[in-house]
């Protein structure tokens, strides 16, 4: 449910108080620290699914079948942990549907 202009205004007026009160705890807050905390999240990922391709290649060189097995693990699960809090976002989200897809009457 979208804010009405007043909630809105409000909402602003409240943003700017705790800017200028306390700037630090509002940077804390903002949106930009927790884009940065999932960009830092999601580079160390890719670090550990580099990792875990490595592991996995050497457990295949090495012909050990459960260093292999743990390389693809850690991929996964870097992978997984990555981007486990990312915003996959859609274009059908604000879109209205009056009627049901495919009927045409």
């Amino acid at each position: 449910m979208p804010l009405s202009e007043f909630e809105k205004r409000q909402l602003e007026s409240i943003g700017h108080g705790l800017a200028a009160e306390d700037p630090g705890f509002a940077a804390l807050l903002g949106r930009d620290a927790f884009v940065l905390c999932l960009r830092n999240r999601f580079r160390r990922g890719l670090l550990l699914v580099a990792a875990g391709v490595c592991v996995l290649v050497l457990g295949l060189v090495g012909r050990v079948p459960w260093l292999g097995i743990a390389g693809f693990a850690i991929m996964i699960g870097a992978g997984y942990w990555a981007v486990k809090d990312f915003r996959w976002s859609s274009g059908t989200r604000d879109r209205e549907v009056t009627q049901m897809e495919g009927n045409n009457e």
